[in-house]
């Protein structure tokens, strides 16, 4: 373990306190993965090697805790391995699989499969359902899988401890929960009951899975007076009916007005 090179003819580097040494190493062998991780990209792993070996390993230290896992830097890391170079790196105490999250978070560069993957690989269940959901349904948005199988149609679908914000849920609060690990999904089977229903419209409709569609369709299996073999039936009189909407508005308008077609009793979904 060797410290790198550091500028000292700066009274800026002077005057300000040390906070972490820089270190140097061609053993990376030293250094492991921490459970949880995202899956790391294998095209991003060879593009950084290719640099390395063209332009040599530039002063960017991956940052690893006292154990010596990696907290940034995984790919740098790999790729290092790759071109049998060496690499920079900082030891921070204390720091765990929050700190890559927080990490990962502020550089926007984890997406939210990257968190089912890594949750899934520390064996969180939820994590691991969802990613089996996911591949098998291979023809919904990832977004509209998370939906399905939170049970999105209705706020029951909530834990006790969600319940004070089902009435006003959004995106940004799916996404926190989602990212903080302490999603919990509810019934799955139900969602892939969910998504085999949607599927029978494709017959009848080429954007069945298109999210705007897949949102309406979820809303309205929460209403009671909504019978999806019903609405099958009349999509199947009526087969080139359906088309793409704006909004989830306009959409059930349209289900509505598919729904009632040649019906007695007019029936409203959209309220």
């Amino acid at each position: 373990m060797t410290t790198a090179p550091m500028a000292n003819n700066s009274s800026q580097v002077q005057n300000n306190n040390e906070v972490n040494k820089v270190y140097q190493t061609s053993n990376l062998s030293i250094f492991k993965n921490i459970d949880g991780n995202r899956v790391p990209n294998p095209q991003h792993i060879r593009r950084l090697a290719d640099s390395i070996r063209i332009n040599g390993m530039k002063c960017n230290p991956i940052l690893v805790n006292e154990r010596m896992e990696v907290i940034d830097g995984q790919h740098r890391l790999m790729a290092a391995k790759e071109a049998k170079s060496f690499v920079y790196y900082i030891i921070v105490k204390g720091y765990s699989l929050s700190e890559v999250h927080t990490l990962n978070l502020n550089q926007k560069n984890w997406s939210k499969k990257d968190f089912m993957d890594g949750y899934a690989n520390m064996g969180i269940e939820s994590y691991i359902k969802l990613k089996e959901f996911v591949l098998k349904n291979t023809d919904f948005t990832f977004s509209d899988c998370i939906s399905m199988c939170s049970n999105l149609s209705s706020s029951a679908s909530f834990t006790s401890s969600q319940k004070y914000r089902a009435n006003r849920v959004n995106v940004s609060t799916i996404k926190e929960v989602f990212e903080e690990g302490s999603w919990i999904g509810r019934n799955f089977d139900l969602a892939q009951v969910w998504a085999n229903k949607i599927r029978m419209v494709k017959p009848y409709y080429a954007g069945y899975n298109k999210t705007v569609f897949v949102g309406s369709i979820l809303a309205l299996f929460s209403n009671d007076k909504f019978d999806f073999n019903e609405f099958l039936h009349k999509l199947k009189v009526q087969p080139v009916s359906m088309k793409d909407c704006a909004d989830r508005q306009e959409c059930k308008k349209l289900i509505e007005d598919i729904y009632n077609y040649k019906s007695r009793n007019k029936i409203s979904l959209r309220y």
